[in-house]
């Protein structure tokens, strides 16, 4: 089967952008309820409310019913869609610019550094598109006090300014770049053992998804944290720092891996769906 994301492989943008946009509303679809449930966990400070997946779940749902489990599920959606569709475009454009500049000048990066390269800079150019939504969909889920769309937006704008709706953002295009080098490098890598093992049949897809995203997080579930952290702060001027030393002597290093077995059931999960729809839809419009 044709690999859209290999090194060289050349890919039209509106393809990518629709085969993106597809693979975000998909993942978004299936793990929502996983979602909500990490945002709570990575939030609470004293950790005795939510206590794990199942018992964070009945909790929601007795004290603000099962419809909370989608709470944000609006501009998470809109965030997953423009994010997969943004990630996408730019990591086939930039692969496509990459490989030629390489093989133009003479540049040997070999392909793990150019996936990781590649992958990172579309990381970053679709966190900083896809952010506000980003914003909305944790302060969404965190509140029971926000009931639409609209009341959150007005809220955040009318008590902390335009500005608030990047708060984090800086914090997030470090987690996130490194996240999706991360990602897109061990899925090509796990690829490639995949084929050399069984000549690459149509489970290696999900299977690499799930493996690649396993990795990438478990390294920036820290930072991922700390985001979180920064995006509900009602300071405008909160600095990654002092989220940093606020959750080391508060919380402890185990603060910083709070939500961490919610956070690998979902992203593992959302990674297998992301790339195996979009080369899925890819292969659809061939």
């Amino acid at each position: 089967m044709k690999d859209h994301l290999s090194q060289g492989e050349e890919v039209p943008a509106w393809k990518s952008m629709i085969a993106g946009s597809s693979s975000g509303l998909v993942a978004r679809t299936f793990t929502a309820p996983l979602d909500v449930v990490k945002i709570r966990l990575q939030l609470q400070v004293d950790g005795s409310k939510y206590k794990g997946i199942v018992k964070a779940m009945r909790t929601i749902v007795s004290e603000e019913s099962v419809f909370a489990l989608w709470k944000g599920n609006v501009p998470a959606s809109v965030m997953y869609v423009i994010y997969g569709a943004s990630q996408f475009t730019a990591y086939t454009a930039l692969n496509t610019w990459m490989s030629h500049a390489e093989r133009d000048y003479g540049i040997q990066l070999g392909q793990g550094l150019h996936t990781f390269l590649v992958g990172s800079v579309s990381g970053s150019v679709s966190t900083v598109v896809s952010y506000p939504f980003d914003l909305l969909r944790t302060r969404f889920a965190n509140s029971p006090n926000f009931h639409s769309l609209y009341d959150v937006v007005t809220k955040i704008y009318a008590n902390e300014g335009p500005r608030a709706f990047f708060k984090g953002c800086n914090t997030a295009m470090a987690s996130i770049s490194l996240y999706t080098g991360l990602l897109f490098w061990s899925y090509e890598y796990s690829r490639a053992l995949a084929r050399a093992l069984d000549g690459y049949s149509s489970w290696a897809e999900p299977v690499c998804g799930f493996c690649a995203g396993v990795f990438a997080k478990g390294v920036v579930f820290p930072l991922d944290l700390i985001r979180k952290r920064l995006q509900v702060s009602k300071k405008l001027r909160h600095s990654f720092t002092e989220v940093l030393v606020q959750v080391a002597k508060r919380e402890g290093l185990r603060g910083f891996y709070k939500g961490f077995f919610v956070s690998m059931v979902k992203s593992a999960p959302t990674s297998a769906l992301s790339i195996w729809s979009y080369e899925y839809v890819m292969r659809l419009m061939e």
